[in-house]
């Protein structure tokens, strides 16, 4: 919202620098964003009278102007082509300067003399977007007669200053020179004056009645207009175009504008329909028809749903409620009568329509948060009467409506005692009373209670911590008391057990050679369904695009996509890793589960040397190294084990492990299958993804160091023949349960499959070691322990070779 200040001296005298007012706005909770100073490096800016216009002997698009700047006259030569003799222009005068440094000199253009400037309004500063059409690529003439030689920043009424408003969504009460006026009341003191809205309706010879019906009142809990004919169609003074240029709209017409410059005075839209092409005596207010179509002002076809409120007339819809008016029914050069609109709309429908559309305007932003009920006829009476006055219209009837506006002031109930508990200050009751009072609200004092008065434009207030939040900034923040905390004990401040392991997989990772990656949460439907088995993806009501269409379940596609880019720019050994959230759906009436979960993958070389000719191929078992880095880093190796799986399409079902922890799956480390890694022009490739959670969530307890051990250990090797399908960790837990004591670790050195051996069957060479902590053990100990072992594999059904 951007509050001119020249326009807020109508409604509030304010007599304080411009500084001073945009700080305590912001230092009150609404943040000055920006103040746009149009005085600011102007200098020698008066109005002139064009004389006389000449056409120069030397160039056809420039023309000798003979202009009278009060002091003197001066020959000035202008390239405009809507110049004209006999018309009032802005003059920058020799010696003078234009926004943005320009210094205007005496100068010659093709051998005549020129002595300042005639400008336009861009050359004062105001942006191209918002200059009205008939003054673009020309310069600015004044619709009426002014005083030669005066400044001409205070005839375009530009001696002014901006303050653009950063508000907050709850702040709708300042999308207005009211709300504005109000606020500056607040602040400074001082007396409200609205604007003359007040009307007195004329008969005509034509009757101009009109028949309004809501048929549903949810959807338009009122609707009302006024018929205003015999308008005529012209261009609006130019002190309402200038202000609305400042405001960052640009002028239209006189019905337009007038329609515009209303919105602005008091957050209320309106709606300006030619009466004569509505196409009937009845406008019916209801819900759209699903897939029913309409053209809106911007000539599309808009295809509607059941949620869209419409303007109808009776038949087919004139207009898009809050949102955009209908092609048909528009105010044009021709319109002599016209109807106008003012209503209150539901505010979360047209929050849907106008996202759902992307039509986004003035309007429906101050629609789709709730317009004041007490400016609802003061808008549509001040709009009637600003036609009556700037488009010779003659007000033809009553306000005609439906439905009902409820004036009716809410009211909180606060006491002092909960302002100042929640404030650590110490107000009196009239002193409460006098902050809220500055604010518009009555507070009545009922024993220990205080009844706060609300009104619709600060329907924003609805609880006592808002009544407590008003009374703080209008007494003002900085009288809040400032204490340091008690406190008894001082604990030194340090990272979560949680942040602790995060940072330490952080620093393994890295130190491994992976690089973190951070990708969107939201991906396609296609990849939602990798490497995450079966259940739908919880999707977006309204996605960005069909690749954003779903919030992930896995984080290897895109760590996929990653490495495709990389390798994509000669990039052929990655490595990546990405700690972040997937989302398990629930449905769409319960919120997803989520899950932070580990990921990395490995396409290429590892730890590449070429000087020595060494590498580590990327590949299942540099993949489930990492992992066992990471564990062991956790102290959870010895917690958790791995089985091979075929879960997922996406993995090489010969080269993919299950990753259990208490025998609960938390993730899996595989190869990519050929077929996906040819898809997406990948080599062999490797990932692992695990549920971070659950890792996290194992809690350690004080660590128990052992002395190392003065005694030997002794190792005893065995080659096992067995079944393709067994797995090397099925072998391993069958020898831990079958020694009784001294075994200290089991190590698989080989696995051997192919010539030589029978088919569907593997060789599996383990590595076992004793070790007496106590003692040395001796080669008839190691057999008894040994024995147990051998006989436990052999009944398993593996031939020791």
């Amino acid at each position: 919202m951007k509050v001119s200040k020249e326009w807020l001296n109508e409604w509030i005298r304010i007599d304080v620098p411009i500084d001073e007012l945009a700080e305590r706005i912001t230092r009150g909770g609404i943040e000055v964003d920006d103040v746009i100073d149009y005085t600011s490096e102007v200098k020698h800016l008066v109005v002139g009278y064009v004389e006389s216009v000449e056409q120069h002997p030397e160039a056809d698009r420039l023309k000798i102007c003979q202009v009278d700047t009060g002091e003197e006259k001066s020959q000035i030569i202008c390239g405009a082509p809507n110049v004209k003799a006999d018309s009032y222009v802005v003059v920058c005068k020799v010696g003078g300067r234009l926004p943005g440094g320009i210094k205007i000199k005496r100068a010659k253009l093709r051998g005549e003399v020129s002595e300042g400037m005639i400008c336009s309004l861009e050359e004062l500063g105001i942006p191209e977007d918002y200059v009205p059409q008939e003054y673009q690529n020309g310069i600015f003439i004044f619709p009426e007669e002014k005083t030669v030689g005066n400044s001409a920043l205070e005839a375009l009424l530009l001696d002014d200053q901006v303050m653009e408003f950063d508000l907050t969504p709850n702040r709708k009460d300042a999308l207005s020179m009211a709300g504005a006026a109000y606020e500056t009341r607040a602040l400074f003191g001082g007396e409200v004056v609205l604007p003359e809205h007040e009307v007195a309706e004329k008969g005509t010879d034509g009757d101009g009645t009109l028949e309004i019906k809501n048929e549903d009142a949810t959807a338009v809990p009122y609707y009302g207009a006024r018929v205003v004919e015999n308008v005529k169609i012209a261009p609006a003074p130019a002190w309402m175009q200038l202000r609305l240029i400042k405001a960052g709209i640009r002028p239209i017409n006189n019905v337009v504008d007038i329609s515009n410059y209303v919105l602005l005075e008091f957050g209320q839209p309106l709606h300006m329909f030619d009466r004569d092409h509505i196409g009937s005596d009845r406008i019916v207010t209801r819900y759209a028809e699903e897939n029913e179509t309409m053209r809106t002002l911007d000539g599309k076809e808009r295809r509607l749903e059941s949620q869209d409120i419409v303007i109808t007339n009776g038949s087919e819809p004139i207009a898009l409620a809050g949102v955009m008016g209908g092609e048909f029914s528009e105010v044009t050069d021709e319109t002599t009568n016209v109807v106008i609109e003012s209503a209150v709309f539901n505010p979360v429908s047209i929050r849907k329509t106008s996202s759902r559309l992307n039509l986004r305007s003035e309007a429906s932003t101050r629609f789709e948060k709730g317009v004041s009920h007490e400016f609802v006829l003061k808008a549509l009476d001040r709009a009637a009467l600003l036609l009556e006055q700037y488009a010779g219209g003659t007000i033809s009837t009553p306000v005609i409506f439906d439905g009902a506006i409820d004036l009716q002031d809410t009211t909180i109930e606060i006491s002092e005692q909960f302002i100042n508990a929640h404030l650590g200050m110490n107000l009196t009751t009239e002193e409460i009373q006098e902050s809220l009072s500055k604010l518009g609200l009555e507070a009545t004092a009922k024993g220990e209670v205080l009844e706060v008065s609300i009104p619709s434009r600060r329907d924003d207030l609805k609880i006592k911590e808002d009544i407590t939040e008003e009374v703080a900034r209008i007494y003002g923040y900085d009288a809040l008391p400032s204490s340091l905390p008690e406190y008894t004990k001082i604990t030194p401040g340090r990272l979560t057990d949680e942040q602790s392991k995060v940072r330490i997989i952080r620093h393994q990772l890295e130190s491994l050679g992976l690089s973190q990656s951070i990708n969107y949460a939201l991906t396609s439907h296609g990849k939602a369904a990798q490497f995450s088995g079966s259940g739908e993806a919880l999707e977006l009501l309204m996605p960005m695009s069909e690749d954003h269409a779903v919030l992930r379940k896995s984080m290897i596609p895109h760590l996929v996509d990653n490495v495709i880019y990389n390798r994509n720019r000669q990039q052929k050994d990655v490595q990546f890793y990405e700690i972040g959230k997937i989302f398990i759906s629930n449905g769409t009436a319960v919120l997803p589960d989520e899950e932070e979960m580990l990921a990395g993958i490995l396409t290429g070389d590892m730890n590449r040397t070429d000087w020595l000719g060494t590498k580590v191929p990327a590949d299942f078992y540099a993949a489930k190294g990492i992992v066992e880095s990471i564990l062991e880093k956790l102290g959870l190796e010895d917690d958790v084990r791995y089985e091979q799986t075929a879960r997922f399409d996406e993995l090489h079902p010969g080269r993919s492990a299950d990753v259990l922890l208490d025998n609960e799956i938390i993730g899996f480390i595989g190869e990519l299958h050929p077929k996906y890694a040819q898809q997406n022009d990948l080599d062999r490739t490797a990932v692992f993804e695990i549920n971070l959670d659950r890792l996290l969530a194992v809690r350690q307890g004080n660590i128990v160091y052992e002395q190392l051990s003065r005694y030997p250990s002794i190792t005893r090797d065995i080659a096992l023949v067995v079944d393709e399908s067994v797995a090397a960790d099925t072998l391993v837990r069958i020898i831990e349960t079958a020694a009784r004591k001294y075994l200290v670790d089991v190590f698989v050195f080989d696995v051997y499959e192919g010539g030589n051996m029978e088919a569907g069957k593997k060789s599996v060479a383990l590595r076992l070691t004793y070790l007496n902590k106590e003692n040395t053990l001796t080669d008839e100990e190691i057999e008894k322990l040994h024995a147990p072992v051998l006989e436990a594999l052999e009944e398993s059904g593996a031939q020791i070779r």
